[in-house]
């Protein structure tokens, strides 16, 4: 009987997957907008020019680097200009770490 239960168990656990990783890209969407990430980087084609292209970042930086820039930038580019975004709460911080690191 338990075999007949594994595998409406399993699609389900890959559903509810699917849909944290969508709600989560979502809010890591919303975060880059509302921080006005796009008015300098790029990403998909779309955004400034004045700092890094963000398409393909994580296959670039690590995620503690990815953690840094967003935490210090002057850290690792003492002349940018990228401003330091230590004023997000630490889950928003690793919503965008997540996302950028997916980036490949």
């Amino acid at each position: 009987m338990s075999r007949y239960l594994l595998l409406p168990f399993l699609l389900f656990s890959a559903l509810a997957l699917t849909q944290t990783a969508a709600a989560d890209e979502a809010q890591a969407r919303e975060l880059l907008n509302a921080q006005g990430c796009k008015g300098c980087h790029r990403l998909g084609g779309e955004g400034g020019t004045v700092g890094p292209d963000l398409t393909g970042v994580g296959a670039r930086l690590s995620r503690e680097q990815l953690r840094q820039q967003l935490l210090d930038p002057r850290s690792r580019n003492s002349d940018g200009s990228m401003p330091a975004f230590n004023h997000l709460p630490a889950n928003d911080i690793e919503t965008l770490v997540d996302f950028l690191a997916e980036l490949r």
